[in-house]
């Protein structure tokens, strides 16, 4: 997730947090959204965050990405993508019924392209993620318009 916009970068399905899950989500962002601007990937202590293969993909890349493991190297965490499992789960998962992880990752093929695109978000003003992470400037005026179109598509596909 950038951290900034809160736009879902990359995702996957596992069975468990493996270190070769989070290095190849890393790369495959990485390669996506390249850019010339300092990366920082702020995570917690966990194993599958800090690794030999985490940490070896972090030191390869040509532009040099800094890894900020909360409590460690900062002392601040706003936990958004703790908001956003709690959001993912609640809002869209948990209502689909979901028994097997091949109809989780079909859910997700539509679940973080609403999320990134669709969904106005309330600390982004209304705007999507996609939106901020794109450059567009947060503008007040257009904050209902988008609540009232998402309701809208609420209403259609319910």
């Amino acid at each position: 997730m950038n951290h900034y916009s809160k736009k879902i970068l990359g995702y996957t399905v596992e069975n468990s947090s493996k270190p070769v899950a989070i290095g190849d989500l890393l790369k495959n962002a990485y390669e996506k959204y390249k850019t010339n601007l300092p990366i920082q990937f702020v995570t917690d202590a966990g194993v599958e965050n800090v690794n030999t293969t985490v940490k070896y993909f972090l030191e390869t890349t040509n532009f040099g990405i800094k890894n900020l493991v909360v409590q460690k190297d900062i002392t601040f965490f706003s936990s958004r993508i703790k908001a956003f499992n709690k959001i993912i789960k609640h809002q869209f998962l948990i209502p689909k019924n979901l028994e097997t992880s091949k109809q989780l990752l079909l859910a997700l093929e539509t679940v973080i392209p609403t999320y990134n695109e669709i969904r106005p978000q309330f600390l982004l003003q209304g705007n999507t993620p996609n939106e901020i992470f794109e450059g567009k400037t947060i503008d007040i005026r257009i904050y209902k318009s988008h609540f009232e179109q998402q309701k809208a598509l609420k209403i259609t596909k319910n």
